[in-house]
């Protein structure tokens, strides 16, 4: 049996992108992903591994988004949920040895097959309880399927075979014999009633009533196959039951862990009053391109104290986005903004801001500036064409690929070398390219083609050299504001000489 809380019945689970394999170091996603797990390493394991797998079908990421909205208007429930399948993949399977009997096998398995039954009534009941509280196709669906499959009156039944599997009152077998005496047929009925209480002790036995002659080692051995024979194949099918019972729980446990992440992530933001909402996947029919108001890097809202001011940037229709200024204006904050709300909404969940919506990118890759490190085979610049091919080797039409000041080993004249031929395939190719940059030559040179669909932003500074670290459209400017810097550390502005 299939869950489908993430995932609607005919979602295939091939239909996601790999995504880059830097990108959750570049985007500080390890901040995020320590915010979700709430200290439970399994759901830290599961959010970290599902995240980065991208949905391609805005369909699918609408069924989770209302399951999502559903768990963070429901925490209490959904913990109750996870905590129930969380202790029922906790439960131990016995492996029997080989010295044990097919009677030892059988009861190593019925063991752990009545506590998944009982965890399965109480998962069932809770939904029963709380499916007035549900309003999404995923838990509508999952509940209606678990009360179909497993019923009342089924678990009752399943319940009463297992009571009748410790054979209380003994068991029945029939067989026969095959032509040169092996057993042959061999049937385990139905266990008997039972037994009736004799009036007296001296009551007649039953007439068929065989018995066997401790001294006789042949028959007890012919009776333990026959045994054997019809328990073997018992034991098998409750083992089965049980690790299908086994495997739906654990099914259940990773998708309500990410639930339970998204939930704990929500109560975080919403705990620092940072605004959260359902984004909007477009289509391939609605052009490209992205529009948001108010968006936050959930990364720095955990991390800091004081409060992170938002981005609002209408981006339709463009395939390019060059964001230039001042340093330490927030050009790499709202790089990794941009990058963690487009892998949040195909991962099917909120994103940190007031509204958002943008098109589906069938991968998500990033290149940002890496500490020089002294193991390294090659110099910085070859280092980094290396990492640059890499990365070029996976991209695929359609991705986004989000630089962040690339080639800032090198000259800019050659970095610009570099850069510009790369961004022009990448845009021929249909890939959603933004680039934070220092290289005026670059930007300068892109801005002079005037494009329809590329973009220039500037990290907003004030008169006084204030930086407000928010973005605007804006020309690449050809200064680095040197002089505030000079403030910053001298206070005033030296006096001109002469």
């Amino acid at each position: 049996m299939r869950v489908n809380l993430l995932g609607p019945e005919a979602w295939s689970h091939g239909s996601v992108s790999e995504n880059g394999a830097s990108l959750a170091d570049d985007l500080e996603l390890s901040i995020v992903y320590d915010a979700m797990a709430g200290g439970d390493r399994f759901i830290r394991t599961v959010v970290a591994d599902l995240m980065p797998r991208s949905l391609l079908d805005p369909q699918v990421i609408a069924y989770r988004q209302e399951v999502v909205s559903d768990s963070c208007a429901q925490p209490a429930t959904i913990r109750e949920l996870y905590s129930i399948v969380k202790d029922a993949t906790d439960i131990r399977r016995w492996t029997a040895g080989r010295d044990r009997g097919a009677r030892g096998k059988l009861y190593l398995s019925l063991e752990p097959l009545t506590k998944l039954i009982s965890h399965l009534r109480r998962l069932r009941a809770t939904l029963d309880t709380n499916s007035s509280l549900f309003t999404s196709a995923g838990f509508l669906g999952f509940t209606k399927n678990l009360a179909d499959l497993f019923s009342e009156e089924y678990l009752t039944d399943i319940e009463q075979y297992i009571r009748a599997l410790e054979f209380e009152h003994g068991f029945e077998v029939s067989a026969t014999l095959g032509a040169h005496g092996e057993i042959v047929g061999a049937v385990l009925h139905e266990p008997p009633a039972p037994p009736r209480r004799r009036k007296t002790v001296f009551a007649p036995r039953d007439r068929h009533t065989v018995e066997i002659s401790p001294t006789d080692e042949s028959a007890r051995k012919f009776i333990s196959r026959l045994v054997g024979n019809c328990l073997d194949r018992v034991a098998d099918v409750v083992a089965h039951v049980t690790e299908v019972l086994a495997g739906f729980f654990q099914a259940a446990r990773t998708e309500m862990a990410f639930l339970v992440g998204c939930v704990n992530l929500h109560e975080h933001l919403q705990s620092r009053r940072y605004p959260v909402c359902y984004p909007r996947p477009l289509g391939p029919d609605s052009g490209t391109g992205f529009d948001f108001r108010s968006l936050r890097d959930p990364a720095l809202c955990l991390s800091h104290r004081s409060a992170i001011e938002g981005n609002s940037i209408d981006g339709r229709g463009r395939l390019l986005t060059v964001i230039t200024g001042a340093n330490s204006g927030g050009k790499s904050t709202f790089l990794r903004s941009l990058g963690t709300a487009q892998l949040m909404m195909q991962a099917g969940m909120f994103v940190v801001a007031e509204a958002y919506e943008a098109d589906i990118r069938t991968g998500i890759f990033s290149h940002f500036r890496v500490d020089e490190d002294a193991s390294m085979t090659y110099g910085r610049l070859k280092e980094e064409l290396v990492r640059v091919r890499d990365l070029t080797d996976r991209i695929g039409p359609g991705s986004m690929v989000l630089w962040n000041e690339p080639f800032a080993s090198t000259s800019e004249r050659e970095a610009t070398e570099i850069l510009a031929p790369i961004t022009e395939a990448l845009l021929d190719s249909g890939v959603t390219v933004i680039v934070v940059t220092h290289l005026y030559d670059f930007a300068a040179a892109l801005a002079r083609r005037q494009h329809a669909t590329d973009l220039f932003l500037q990290a907003q500074r004030l008169p006084d050299g204030t930086r407000t670290y928010r973005l605007e459209v804006g020309a690449p400017a050809t200064t680095s504001h040197a002089m505030d810097i000079y403030r910053r550390i001298f206070g005033t502005e030296s006096q001109r000489v002469g």
